[in-house]
């Protein structure tokens, strides 16, 4: 009889549940047309055109999928199961986009406000009469107030190389317009591990079936990554041990051979008490390493043996035994990934944290060597296209105004408004703008997103602000607009686009036509820019003229990739160096070319230039740090952002839940399933709790950017109490760094 372990068990089991679940979605189940029970009409929509199109969602998974079309009309989708990282099926919502594609929502005429914002008041107009609106208005605002009084607003709507950036970009750099800093999502991330290692690019994930250990590093796998978890499991299948540190447990944590569940902001902390670890045992520092390719290791020796356990253990909430057996298994490894999680890094301290969890790597010496590093931002695919160009960055004159995008509870405020910018990749204080006039946002939802929206819609609702959405569906946003317009969805134009975890360029062809008046991103902005009587070429050029000058690259990973060899075979990986080659006698992207445990540039921005140990709270205010709850508003699996909220199928997962854990449910008699309200200095709002040990005592998880108009407990969103402060380096969101007061509605 064979033996079953555990794993093979639950393998087995979760095989049967995923087939069974899925056996109407997997082409290769199509024989069972006969069988009982099995629906012809159904299997019959995977017949026709086949197109290949990537998904363009704000994900690591970068999904090729092939789409069937018949008679002009999207059926079917499925994993272009030739590209291993994909296989056979997208996730569960990439599984809708034949639903999201032709939803009841979408958008397919121009209208006009006829009510106060905010009304739902709507009358629908000619493009033509749209044209005319937005080039008048768009001409007196430049006219009144100059080009900056101008404000675009986008961000991963839509990923594609033209579709989020070189539509609107070569636009808006043309006319001159305010500058939107687009630093919500990874820019902390980037300045602390850059401060070490001079870049955000990493391993290639195949390495990780052929690395012993993997540490999930706030990072959830399953909201961003799903297609990531097999090389996992091939890893640990050849006996390699899983590490995480999360405040909020995912199910790798749940599956790690050791999970630290840290106090959120404590991260600098626990890699501090993993330091302690291994300097104590001295066979696992690589101290070859760190003499021929780092420099400033005798200061973080010194810097870790005078932080003393019980404070690691007070701060982080996490047992020094705990620790220990963490660091007893990652000091044994040969060859080890970390995977660097985004939203871990959106605190007031993000770029401090990422950069000891870099220095804790470089004592185990893994970076340029197989099968080991931090993969964190993979974008060579992305920032190795020719952006000048695509982009049509040469307008740009370097006198724009710059507004962050977390900046819009100030920015758009009719008196005194204020950006927070950079100085040496250190976040400012908020800076005087010139106020705001027209508002334009496409491939994106910023009453979902923007934290602090309460003061956001109030500064939409202004008179004297002209409010317009480009977008494919009814979002929350689109209630305050002036003019409302219907953008295609990415399924409707031709792009490509590169990964920012795996290595890959990839095609998106046309799967259809644009549906209704709908009009793609890149033939809008053109469009827009010749009838503002824009003369370039730029604005002559086709979809395919700016892929041609987006690949037409001196990045030498990309020589011989070209658009025709890529709309022939579909997806090309990219052969790219070693990003820190400092074991081969090259350089990194630090100032001094070596790994940078000491960092002139920390110093700079007024920060401790080895490991810096400040936390979230001491950057609060008074107000809010006395609150008693500590929000995480991460990913949910059934949704990308803002994105999927009004696919129906979608909407049956609910992303208004308030994780809170049994002793704090029990100390406010909160039982599952009561209304809760959560409150601080900057609104409330109103979730169904979820007695969970996913959190720690003191700590409480809602999901991110979710929707007020959907939310069935109240018409608020968990960006209702989020800052809009800063991070320490980046100018990135910190969404994290915000506590609340809960209670039992």
């Amino acid at each position: 009889m064979p033996s079953i372990s555990r794993r093979t068990l639950l393998q087995g089991t979760g095989a049967m549940a995923v087939v069974g679940s899925l056996s109407g979605l997997i082409p290769e189940t199509a024989h069972a047309m006969n069988s009982l029970g099995a629906k012809p009409e159904l299997l019959n929509k995977r017949a026709g055109t086949v197109k290949y199109h990537s998904c363009l969602r704000n994900c690591a998974d970068r999904c090729l999928m092939k789409f069937r079309v018949q008679d002009g009309r999207m059926t079917y989708v499925s994993g272009a199961e030739k590209q291993a990282k994909t296989g056979t099926c997208p996730c569960v919502k990439g599984l809708t986009y034949v639903e999201y594609t032709y939803a009841p929502d979408r958008i397919l005429h121009p209208m006009e406000r006829i009510g106060e914002k905010g009304s739902h008041k709507w009358r629908r107009i000619t493009w033509e009469e749209a044209w005319a609106k937005l080039i008048t208005k768009t001409k007196e605002v430049v006219a009144k107030y100059g080009p900056e009084a101008v404000l675009p607003y986008s961000y991963s709507g839509n990923y594609g190389a033209i579709g989020m950036h070189a539509s609107g970009e070569r636009f808006f750099n043309r006319l001159g317009a305010s500058y939107l800093d687009r630093l919500v999502c990874t820019e902390a991330g980037v300045w602390g591990y850059g401060s070490v290692q001079g870049t955000t690019d990493g391993p290639d994930p195949d390495e990780i079936p052929n690395c012993d250990c993997y540490i999930s590093w706030g990072f959830n796998e399953t909201v961003s990554n799903v297609h990531g978890i097999k090389l996992i499991n091939q890893m640990r299948d050849k006996g390699g041990v899983v590490l995480a540190v999360n405040p909020n447990r995912t199910p790798i944590c749940s599956q790690a051979d050791v999970y630290l569940q840290n106090y959120p902001g404590s991260d600098a902390w626990v890699a501090t008490g993993v330091m302690k670890y291994l300097i104590a045992h001295d066979e696992t520092i690589d101290h070859e390493f760190l003499d021929k390719c780092c420099i400033g290791a005798d200061k973080v020796f010194e810097k870790v043996n005078s932080v003393k356990w019980e404070d690691i253990e007070r701060v982080t909430g996490c047992k020094r035994a705990e620790i220990e057996k963490f660091a007893a298994l990652y000091g044994k490894s040969k060859n080890c990934i970390i995977r660097g999680g985004y939203g871990m890094q959106r605190n007031y301290n993000g770029a401090r944290m990422t950069r000891a969890i870099a220095i804790m790597h470089a004592l185990r010496g893994m970076f340029d060597r197989p099968n080991a590093g931090i993969i964190y931002d993979n974008v060579r695919s992305i920032t190795g296209m020719n952006n000048f160009d695509g982009r049509g960055n040469y307008f740009l004159t370097g006198k724009e105004q710059h507004v962050n995008m977390t900046d819009l509870d100030q920015a758009l405020k009719a008196k005194n408004p204020t950006s927070q910018n950079l100085i040496d990749n250190h976040t400012t204080p908020p800076q005087p703008i010139k106020p705001i006039h027209l508002f334009f946002f496409y491939n994106g939802n910023p009453v979902a997103v923007s934290p602090n929206v309460n003061q956001v819609i109030e500064n939409l609702k202004r008179d004297d602000l002209y409010v317009v959405g480009f977008d494919m569906i009814m979002t929350d946003s689109m209630e305050y607009c002036d003019l409302v317009l219907p953008a295609s969805t990415q399924f409707e134009t031709d792009d490509i686009i590169g990964d920012y975890h795996g290595w890959f360029v990839q095609i998106c062809e046309k799967v259809i036509e644009p549906v209704g008046e709908s009009i793609p991103n890149w033939d809008f902005f053109a469009e827009w820019g010749r009838r503002m009587g824009f003369k370039e070429q730029a604005f002559k050029d086709t979809s395919f003229d700016i892929m041609r000058q987006l690949l037409n690259t001196k990045a030498p990973w990309y020589k011989d990739v070209t658009l025709e060899r890529l709309q022939k075979e579909k997806w090309i990986k990219l052969p790219y160096p070693s990003s820190v080659p400092v074991r081969s006698g090259g350089k990194c992207g630090t100032e001094s070319g070596k790994i940078e445990l000491y960092s002139e540039m920390m110093k700079r921005a007024g920060f401790d230039p080895v490991i810096d140990l400040g936390l979230c709270e001491d950057d609060m205010p008074e107000v809010e740090k006395k609150l008693p709850f500590r929000l995480l508003s991460p990913g949910i699996p059934q949704r990308v952002n803002s994105s999927f909220y009004n696919v129906k199928y979608i909407r049956a997962f609910n992303a208004y839940e308030c994780e809170i854990s049994p002793e704090d449910a029990q100390k406010l008699g909160i039982k599952m399933g009561d209304r809760v309200r959560l409150t601080n200095q900057r609104g409330e709002a109103y979730f169904i709790a979820r007695v969970s040990t996913r959190v720690r005592p003191g700590v409480v998880r809602t999901a991110k950017c979710n929707w007020r108009s959907t939310n069935p407990y109240g018409k608020n969103n968990t960006n209702t109490l989020t800052t809009s402060r800063l991070t320490d380096m980046g100018g990135c969101s910190a969404y994290h760094s915000t506590r609340v007061n809960v209670e039992k509605a």
